[in-house]
């Protein structure tokens, strides 16, 4: 019989309660090196609270963490960086202000009698760019300049600087495609094949069982099954993760109206590298308008461009024939509603409890008499809770304490209460789990059914293709074409997305 590898880090009965809720139900781990140990579940099975205590920022209430063998316990993620444990988190820590050498040195600085080494750091850095697909980089730029796909693989070269033992990834595909993307796969193999144990935490199940060796599902807090990955498929993970079958089809989309609500002329998003050709676009109500578009294409710009969160070189925007000022502030008071693609720093106040989050952007809902009426925010909280299926232990809990997929539908919920005309979608699904995606999808579609305009940009291009009744494809910096109809098939979208001869005219 071969010999099975030991651990390096292993959780034993790991269990962490909050108020009303038991996060982790005497969970297990075993992370064994030069083996990818994919961690799945549900938004809500435990899952971030397990990776928490593994990197010391939180203490489990029962269980124990082993470390080679010995038992362990860290007072502070410091304490398990030392001992070799890094995660990289979906939502990143890059700082903006800071150029990309420092924040893949950062908390790693080399030094000569006091002094930063710039020398030996810069070889360093520029070796992990290379390792994660950024060799061309300048490693002096400011982060805040780099796409979200590229500070991702910026934080991953600081994990592979820190020399780890154990490196926890968090959704570290949610922001990338085509060239990156494999950069990543790269990235794992290779730091597998170099004897580290890595958790790799993901929604998108292809990637599992494409990567992981070994896998563990987690479900309401505990551990329904644990193995190698060859004993498992798409279908057992889903079934497991959730408990049942789950069809994870798009749902049927209702003809649009004839009634124009969107209508775009002329639009040109301002841009620092060259002038996009200008867009002209109508949206009818209960028309889903899809659009796609490598990492880098300009997709999120022209979003935000609509919604008035990014400035305008040239067009109009039009909502229900009222023109929608370049101003986000305006604009929502003229019916246009964004659910950002960051919804940690720009969707959510995070220390807010959930009820108050629910009603940031229609306080008027919740004022009598000039102050702000704590009954009315929990009343309206529980509307949306039921509506949603948001997933809390009551309205004080802390936002900063939900899932991603439930901070998600907090974001939705917020804005759903303003009755928006034009619903703009930015990433609406990432990091949200196989059921919570069912769950918006048939939201969004009963939204349009109901007759609001719905433009949603999405890198998961199933998900654009299969919600969508018409598909623009972004190329450049801006707007390279259009499918409808039976022409919306994955082949066209990359044919445009990559300037290739096949497209559909």
């Amino acid at each position: 019989m071969a010999s099975v590898t030991p651990a390096v880090l292993e959780a034993r009965g790991l269990s962490r309660s909050f108020p009303g809720v038991r996060a982790l139900d005497r969970a297990d781990l075993l992370c064994r090196p030069g083996r990818v140990h994919a961690l799945v579940g549900e938004n809500g099975a435990g899952k971030s609270t397990l990776v928490r205590i593994l990197t010391g920022n939180q203490a489990p209430d029962e269980g124990e963490l082993l470390l080679d063998g010995e038992p362990v316990r860290f007072a502070s993620p410091r304490e398990a960086l030392a001992a070799g444990i890094t995660a990289v988190y979906q939502e990143l820590t890059v700082l903006p202000a800071m150029s990309v050498a420092d924040n893949v040195m950062l908390g790693q600085e080399r030094t000569q009698r006091g002094v930063l080494d710039r020398r030996s750091s810069d070889r360093e850095v520029r070796a992990a760019l290379a390792r994660v697909g950024l060799g061309d980089l300048d490693p002096g730029l400011r982060a805040e300049e780099l796409s979200l796909a590229n500070r991702q693989l910026v934080e991953i070269a600081r994990a592979l600087v820190r020399r780890s033992r154990v490196i926890v990834l968090d959704e570290p595909s949610a922001v990338l495609s085509g060239d990156k993307l494999e950069a990543l796969f790269t990235v794992v193999r290779g730091l597998a094949a170099d004897g580290v144990a890595v958790v790799y935490i993901s929604h998108l199940l292809e990637e599992v069982t494409d990567l992981a060796d070994d896998v563990t599902v987690l479900r309401d807090g505990r551990v329904v099954s644990t193995g190698p990955a060859t004993g498992y498929d798409i279908p057992r993970i889903i079934r497991e993760m959730v408990g049942r079958d789950v069809d994870a089809v798009f749902p049927a989309l209702a003809e649009p109206r004839e009634e124009v609500v969107l209508r775009v002329r002329g639009l040109v998003p301002v841009s620092s590298t060259r002038r996009p050709q200008p867009v002209d676009l109508d949206v009818r109500a209960g028309e889903i308008v899809g659009v796609a578009g490598l990492v880098g294409s300009g997709r999120s710009r022209f979003l935000r461009t609509l919604a008035g969160a990014h400035r305008r070189e040239a067009g109009t925007v039009e909502v229900g024939g009222r023109p929608v000022p370049a101003d986000l502030r305006r604009a929502i008071a003229t019916g246009v509603a964004l659910v950002p693609e960051e919804r940690k720093t720009e969707g959510l106040v995070l220390p807010l409890p959930v009820r108050a989050n629910t009603t940031l952007a229609a306080l008027g809902q919740v004022v009598r008499r000039g102050f702000l009426s704590g009954r009315r925010e929990r009343e309206v909280f529980r509307e949306e809770q039921q509506r949603l299926g948001i997933r809390a232990s009551g309205p004080e809990q802390g936002t900063w304490q939900l899932s991603g997929g439930n901070q998600q539908k907090i974001v939705l919920a917020k804005w759903l209460r303003r009755s928006p005309r034009v619903l703009l979608l930015d990433e609406p699904t990432r990091g949200v789990d196989v059921g919570a995606k069912t769950e918006i999808y048939r939201l969004v579609a009963e939204l349009a059914a109901e007759g609001m305009a719905v433009v949603m940009v999405s890198s998961d291009l199933p998900e654009v293709l299969g919600l969508s009744h018409r598909v623009l494809v972004c190329r450049g910096g801006g707007v390279a074409g259009e499918v409808a109809g039976a022409d919306i098939t994955e082949e066209n979208v990359m044919h445009m997305a990559l300037a290739s001869a096949g497209a559909a005219r």
